[in-house]
């Protein structure tokens, strides 16, 4: 945990420009799934530096941003102010273990940051517990093919890039940690992200050996594999589910 802190307070201007985390169509369709209103309170878990937070606070009575790095929370602090949202609130906590009282929130949602967590399933008992009866639970990531080859492919290539990633489950796989935590997944949404691999390296701030080993990944990787993901000269597809639980 203190190495991936460490990592990612170092991050947050790159994040705050990234128009991947800024607007896409799963950020759209997140919202629509999560279905926010003007007299509920929200929390967005793993929030980076709030650009899923700013468009659910100005939607809802109140939010708040979670997330286990001081350092992106400040790039959220940033982009709230630059937004002139004063309804948010930002708390310093790993996802796993939230220090919110039960039955808090009418809503909660978690974008681009599950395959970042040590222990998902824990943090979706979490977000059980911490919603109130009949709120709902919105999440979009990246999720892996079901073809082993192409999952180990994908988790490598981010690992590789970004050591603080853990797993892009299969959309299966993300399905049974929600339903596990006691949740009732309803709604599923698929799509794909073209990623361009240099701007993609440059965010994260990956070492050039690191750095090298990926592309070389993606210049090798055999043509099942480069279909699936749809590698070309400048990048490759990320896939992404979003999915809509209630309690």
């Amino acid at each position: 945990m203190d190495s991936t802190r460490r990592q990612w307070d170092q991050l947050a201007a790159a994040y705050l420009e990234s128009p991947t985390h800024a607007k896409g169509e799963d950020l759209d369709t997140l919202l629509r799934f999560a279905d926010p209103k003007a007299d509920e309170t929200a929390l967005h878990l793993g929030c980076g530096v709030g650009h899923t937070l700013r468009r659910l606070a100005s939607r809802v009575r109140s939010a708040v941003g979670a997330d286990a790095t001081p350092g992106m929370l400040a790039g959220a602090r940033t982009l709230l102010a630059r937004e002139g949202l004063t309804n948010a609130m930002l708390v310093v906590t790993p996802a796993e273990t939230l220090p919110f009282l039960d039955a808090t929130f009418d809503v909660v949602t978690c974008r681009l940051a599950a395959h970042h967590f040590s222990d998902p399933g824990a943090a979706f008992r979490e977000v059980h517990r911490v919603l109130k009866p009949g709120g709902r639970f919105a999440l979009s990531d990246n999720y892996a093919p079901d073809d082993e080859a192409l999952d180990r492919f994908i988790n490598t290539l981010e690992a590789t890039r970004d050591p603080s990633h853990v797993r892009e489950h299969t959309v299966s796989g993300w399905r049974d940690l929600i339903e596990q935590a006691g949740l009732d997944v309803t709604d599923e949404s698929r799509g794909t992200i073209h990623i361009e691999t240099e701007p993609w390296l440059a965010r994260s701030r990956t070492a050039e050996a690191a750095a090298e080993r990926a592309r070389e990944m993606l210049r090798t990787a055999p043509r099942p594999t480069a279909d699936a993901f749809g590698i070309d000269a400048g990048g490759f597809d990320l896939l992404k589910v979003v999915l809509r639980a209630a309690r």
